[in-house]
């Protein structure tokens, strides 16, 4: 009968399985990223894939007025410093910061877009342009801005390395699409692969702002652009600045099209 003490079956390794379990999922969980990051350069080094060279070097109304509120994030930044462009692509917003008189260094990890971009800032005749395909490790920047890139990425991994390349007083500013507008998931279905595209449910407004300032980001403000797809309204100016503010609006912004995050250190 049993004498109810209880009776131990711990195999002698279990102890040290244990001490090193965290270190093979972490290496693990690394794999996995430097996984999807290949392959995400190999899908943005398909040309089909990129933004079209045409659309940088002459934007789209939409486009334009986008990257202008980006820019405008940036008029308390120091001119003569060097602002990080994190998921460059072909220079949709390089070239208009460029053009804006910043030196740029354009980051991302698809080789042929990067190429793409230093053909288009030759033609231009902009030459403070450099590019890589990773993060400095080291720096003190005055901004990092960014493009349709958020969503690409793990923000856990990313933003404090981020964090820590900026000055005391640096800026961000970036453009992301928004999660809960539903015109994305049928653009995204039609012409995109979700598997690239997956993260774009952690672009909302509770989650973006949880995220910068759990990473020690400040004065972070999240600004709602349309309702409707904006190259809908890139017909006129006013068409396009009007539906941009309405995405602003209380309750409409948890459905904007497009956000604008901006923060500081």
């Amino acid at each position: 009968m049993p004498d109810g003490r209880v009776c131990s079956l711990a195999l002698p390794w279990a102890g040290a399985w244990t001490s090193i379990r965290p270190r093979v999922e972490a290496a693990d969980l690394e794999t996995r990223r430097q996984d999807e990051l290949a392959y995400q350069a190999r899908y943005f080094d398909m040309a089909k894939n990129q933004y079209p060279r045409a659309a940088v070097v002459t934007p789209p109304r939409h486009t334009a007025v986008e990257s202008q509120a980006v820019l405008d994030r940036l008029k308390d930044v120091p001119a003569d410093g060097v602002i990080i462009d994190f998921g460059a692509g072909t220079g949709r917003l390089s070239i208009p910061l460029a053009r804006a008189g910043y030196a740029v260094l354009a980051v991302d990890a698809s080789e042929r877009s990067l190429a793409a971009l230093e053909e288009t800032a030759r033609g231009l005749g902009l030459h403070a342009v450099d590019t890589s395909s990773t993060l400095p490790g080291r720096g003190s920047f005055s901004a990092i801005v960014g493009s349709d890139v958020l969503h690409h990425v793990d923000l856990e991994v990313q933003l404090p390395r981020i964090h820590g390349l900026l000055r005391a007083g640096g800026k961000v500013a970036f453009s992301e699409p928004g999660a809960f507008n539903p015109s994305w998931y049928v653009y995204l279905a039609l012409f995109h692969e979700l598997r690239v595209e997956r993260r774009i449910v952690t672009c909302n407004l509770l989650h973006l702002r949880r995220v910068f300032e759990r990473h020690g980001f400040r004065n972070v403000r999240i600004t709602g652009l349309g309702l409707l797809p904006r190259p809908l309204f890139g017909w006129a100016h006013i068409a396009c600045t009007w539906h941009d503010a309405l995405g602003n609006w209380p309750i409409v912004r948890w459905f904007a099209y497009r956000y604008v995050i901006e923060a500081s250190k």
